[in-house]
């Protein structure tokens, strides 16, 4: 199982050693489930390791824009690197404040499948409710 957060400090080790496992998972998903699954609970500072890590990468191997590593990095950024693969954050803050809106983002996206599956759930039991009186 690909575990990120707990990776951080050695990442230049764990992700050459489970690059394909993390490659396949990003293949099969969106960058929104990706990021929904592994990086969801990185604070700024492994943020912005990770997605330097993920440029770095990114150059390495000279990915184009529709490379899968290339639509996470910009879904995480919000933004389209610049030519020289930096991202354009103002500051520590503006990094701070995007990991936020994204866990915010996230956190939303989950109360409302909740909710969703809730309500059906709740739907299906009136249903049973009401054939049980009619009969």
């Amino acid at each position: 199982m690909i575990d990120i957060k707990n990776n951080m400090e050695i990442m230049w080790i764990y992700f050459p050693e489970n690059e394909n496992e993390i490659l396949q998972e990003l293949n099969e998903s969106s960058a929104f489930d990706f990021y929904e699954r592994y990086l969801l609970e990185l604070s700024a500072s492994e943020f912005l390791d990770f997605f330097q890590y993920l440029l770095d990468y990114k150059i390495d191997n000279n990915f184009d824009d529709k490379h899968s590593i290339s639509q996470l990095i910009s879904y995480g950024f919000g933004q389209k690197p610049t030519l020289d693969g930096e991202p354009q954050f103002e500051n520590f803050h503006s990094i701070q404040s995007r990991v936020a809106d994204l866990r915010s983002e996230h956190l939303t996206q989950r109360i409302k499948n909740e909710q969703e599956v809730l309500g059906s759930k709740i739907e299906l039991q009136e249903e049973t409710i009401k054939k049980q009186d009619r009969l």
